[in-house]
């Protein structure tokens, strides 16, 4: 039995909400991508450390880490005029099982 229009118009509007989250919009910039892999590789750096690294100079950078840090995906620690960022990997596996569980739901919903 194929899903009713009403359940497959459910499960377009939770994919979208799903891809159209803080964390997804996050993670599609490029930039934001190389970011993530100097602290992967790295670990926990302040915002001159990975601008030295990176193309963007320290104010994009500083922007760049912000959004990451709204979306979940950093973790912040000030220590006197410097601030630290490190990849919130604990909270990440969490929030990227909650979304797969969810993403399950849909596809029972739309794609039996």
């Amino acid at each position: 039995m194929t899903p009713s229009r009403r359940t497959r118009e459910k499960a377009a509007r939770e994919l979208a909400e799903i891809f159209d989250s803080k964390l997804f919009k996050a993670l599609c910039e490029p930039a934001r991508v190389d970011i993530l892999k100097f602290l992967t590789l790295e670990g926990r750096s302040d915002v001159r450390t990975i601008a030295a690294h990176v193309p963007q100079d320290a104010s994009v950078v500083s922007r760049h880490l912000a959004v990451l840090h709204q979306a979940g995906v950093l973790r912040r620690h000030k220590a006197g005029r410097h601030v630290f960022f490190e990849l919130e990997g604990p909270g990440m596996v969490e929030r990227m099982e909650r979304i797969l569980g969810r993403f399950r739901d849909v596809v029972s919903l739309c794609c039996p």
